[in-house]
């Protein structure tokens, strides 16, 4: 709460206006929320490593998989929308700075154009998406069962048992070569 006086439980609580009512000084606020963005930042460390090992392990498991879902990747808007990504996060960070430094009409334009970059970034995934969902290619859809957790390869050391194969059937691209035909 940024007001001079504030009412508690107790009657009136009084807080200078530089810092909030709960930090003795400015000081103590400004490093608390440096501390808070560090603890910010380790948390998404740890999320995005996890996510990396996953990806690591599971790429390294099922090879074929990863190259039988690169086939329905649109690499131009994936590109393009790399570009609006990093794009908008430099206007973003630049809007920061405008700020700090007093630049109100700069920092509207940074604003402005990061939203735009935002709507152009759903946009392109509107794009990307719309092809999929209306061929089908959905999580969880258009698959048969993968018994012990093997998609795309179980079958394959049985001499395509015919049990666990799995493959999306609404597109034209050939599955791995693991799985039976």
């Amino acid at each position: 709460m940024s007001h001079a006086h504030e009412a508690d439980a107790h009657g009136i609580h009084e807080a200078p206006p530089e810092h909030q009512h709960h930090f003795e000084t400015p000081t103590q606020q400004f490093e608390s929320g440096k501390l808070g963005m560090w603890v910010f930042l380790a948390t998404e460390i740890l999320l995005f490593g996890g996510l990396f090992c996953a990806y690591a392990v599971y790429r390294s498991l099922h090879p074929e998989v990863f190259v039988y879902a690169s086939l329905f990747l649109d690499r131009v808007l994936g590109g393009i929308n790399t570009v609006v990504l990093i794009c908008s996060s430099l206007t973003m960070a630049l809007g920061v700075r405008a700020a700090q430094l007093g630049q109100r009409k700069l920092l509207l334009w940074m604003l402005a154009l990061t939203i735009v970059g935002g709507f152009g970034f759903m946009g392109i995934k509107y794009a990307e998406y719309k092809h999929k969902w209306e061929s089908g290619l959905l999580w969880g859809t258009n698959y048969v069962s993968q018994k012990d957790g093997h998609a795309f390869t179980h079958g394959a050391e049985h001499g395509g048992s015919g049990h666990g194969d799995a493959a999306p059937s609404s597109h034209d691209a050939a599955p791995p070569a693991t799985t039976p035909a």
